[in-house]
């Protein structure tokens, strides 16, 4: 294990246990690790009944960035913390566990089922579902959201995924507008994560109100919460509780969405000027409260439906040469990585991660191989063979047009732990002649300006699922969704090939458990073999907040709330 030399660039806390980890046998510690995360809940949410929570008050959650686009089909509007607010405040036709069953969530679909051709899905909608404007929600607002999402109109919509959607022939009402029918080309097995969110039709059907309609506003709404108000100066989303709603009323008066670099939520947490937050692999903010546990504090533990990975944007030039992905991958220490960012946090460091499946999940299983090794000596080896050669006495590896092997990684400055990853990784790869540079830019711009338009070569991040299902991955891995090979909506890897899209493709028809989970392995390993990213760990499942708090927390592949149900301990 080769921890030791690249220690002195982690966090201090990281230092104690990473230099304790060298003296031990590392599959040993792997296999501890293994068994303690085997030993997680699939959801930690300190619940309580309802009849046992206060009607009303406040509850004031940090989100790590303020988010401008709140249309979540929108290429830019594909955030975790876009999700939160929405997922409070909008429609969604399933309702998930923490064992990733499904069932409709009947505040809005009644009942659904699909054909046994699984050409024909039906729905049956709530007639009482309304939105925040009086309007009734329809078939039509559901066959617009189909349509705009499957690509099927003319205009541009800048969409992030088009999965699943783009095998939609029709929607043909039924009985009545609160009936209809969905009419696939191919089947879709993954048919209940269809309208995760929905958006009145008139905000799907033009181009302009899908882009600009939902950008820092959310004027129509129809959940437990609504009215919401954006306050851009102190970067706050606040949602009030929908008097009009249908279902069971909302216990909290308030959500207050309060967007604050990660590094500074501990400080605002112990000060009380928020109720909880993620806390996830923040060692600052871990040593502030770990004393709190119990004492004022609630500190859940179970799996998270998401995980750390470094993304390589394969559309340049440096990365387009698939041996220089797989000598970066090579490179890279995952282990000194999980290390850094676990440890410090004492959570459980497997040494195992895969793209598609949580470690909760049947057939999980790590298919990094060779990839996932450290191996410096075959990593030169292919950068040799892609024409970067390293000159006698010089540090850089260079092509035969003289162009430097050099590498933008942009972190958001906001949060310690990319900076060190990014640091890190500089250190790292100038052992085989990469270089670095390491460029922290606005936490807000992240995504907007680097990531998603590719302005970027290496970054990490976290992606988290929004269903137990795994077909609608093939956004973040599959495309281009154009045949110019320019749009690569959700893929910010901006690279694919067509076995990857086939397998995708397959996956989404299979109803076969044994088969489906086949499936899930060998397109993680052939992302692995493409290296679009570099998976790191699982995301832990390690929020913070006051002991008082209800019904939130960790809910792991339930991949969200019940909203109505959150709420503060009666007195």
């Amino acid at each position: 294990m080769r921890i030791g030399k690249w220690r002195y660039l982690a966090p201090a806390a990281a230092l104690v246990l990473m230099a304790s980890a060298c003296g031990s046998n590392e599959d040993d510690d792997q296999a501890e690790g293994q068994e303690a995360a085997a030993e997680l809940a699939a959801e930690d949410l300190n619940p309580a009944d309802r009849d046992d929570l206060q009607d009303g008050g406040d509850f004031v959650w940090a989100l790590s960035e303020y988010e401008d686009q709140h249309n979540m089909a929108h290429v830019q509007g594909n955030k975790g913390d876009v999700g939160r607010v929405i997922s409070a405040t909008m429609p969604a036709a399933s309702r998930y566990d923490e064992a990733g069953n499904y069932e409709p969530r009947e505040e809005y679909v009644l009942d659904y089922g699909v054909s046994d051709d699984g050409l024909e899905i039906s729905y049956e909608l709530n007639p009482e579902a309304e939105w925040s404007n009086g309007e009734p929600i329809t078939w039509e607002d559901y066959e617009a959201n189909a349509m705009t999402r499957g690509g099927h109109r003319d205009d541009d919509f800048e969409l992030g995924s088009t999965v699943g959607y783009e095998r939609i022939d029709s929607v043909e009402q039924g009985e009545d507008e609160y009936s209809f029918t969905i009419h696939m080309d191919e089947p879709f097995g993954d048919w209940p994560w269809f309208f995760n969110e929905l958006y009145p039709a008139e905000y799907m059907e033009d181009e302009e109100e899908f882009a600009e309609g939902y950008y820092r506003d959310l004027p129509v709404t129809a959940g437990p919460f609504g009215d919401a108000e954006f306050d851009e100066v102190a970067e706050r989303i606040t949602v009030e509780r929908n008097e009009d709603w249908w279902g069971d009323e909302a216990k909290l008066d308030r959500i207050v969405f309060d967007a604050m670099d990660t590094s500074a939520q501990a400080g605002a947490f112990d000060n009380g000027e928020i109720d909880a937050f993620y806390l996830g692999y923040d060692a600052a903010a871990y040593e502030r409260l770990k004393d709190q546990e119990g004492d004022g504090a609630y500190f859940t533990q179970a799996v998270n439906h998401g995980h750390r990975f470094m993304s390589l944007n394969g559309s340049s030039p440096r990365l387009e040469d698939k041996r220089v992905r797989q000598a970066v991958a090579m490179t890279i220490d995952r282990d000194v990585m999980a290390e850094v960012a676990l440890g410090a946090v004492e959570w459980p460091i497997t040494g195992e991660v895969n793209r598609l499946l949580r470690s909760s999940q049947n057939g999980f299983e790590d298919n990094s191989g060779d990839l996932g090794d450290v191996d410096t000596d075959r990593a030169q080896e292919l950068l040799d063979e892609a024409g970067w050669t390293l000159e006698d006495g010089e540090d850089v590896r260079t092509n035969e047009d003289g162009d430097s092997l050099t590498l933008n990684y942009v972190v958001s400055e906001g949060m310690d732990l990319a900076q060190d990853e990014g640091e890190m990784a500089q250190q790292m790869l100038a052992e085989v002649g990469i270089e670095v540079d390491v460029q922290p830019v606005p936490s807000n711009a992240l995504f907007s300006e680097y990531i998603t338009p590719g302005n970027y070569e290496l970054a990490a991040f976290v992606t988290i699922g929004t269903s137990p299902f795994n077909a609608s991955t093939k956004a973040n891995y599959g495309g281009p969704l154009d045949e110019d090979g320019e749009e690569w909506g959700n893929n910010t890897s901006r690279h694919s090939t067509p076995e990857i899209n086939e397998l995708f493709d397959e996956l989404a028809e299979t109803t076969d458990d044994e088969r489906y989970t086949e499936i899930v392995n060998e397109i993680d390993t052939l992302l692995w073999e493409e290296v679009l990213t570099i998976p790191m760990f699982e995301r832990p499942g390690f929020w913070v907040m006051d002991e008082n708090l209800h019904n939130f927390g960790e809910f792991g592949l339930a991949t969200d709330y019940v909203y109505e149900d959150i709420g503060w301990a009666a007195e």
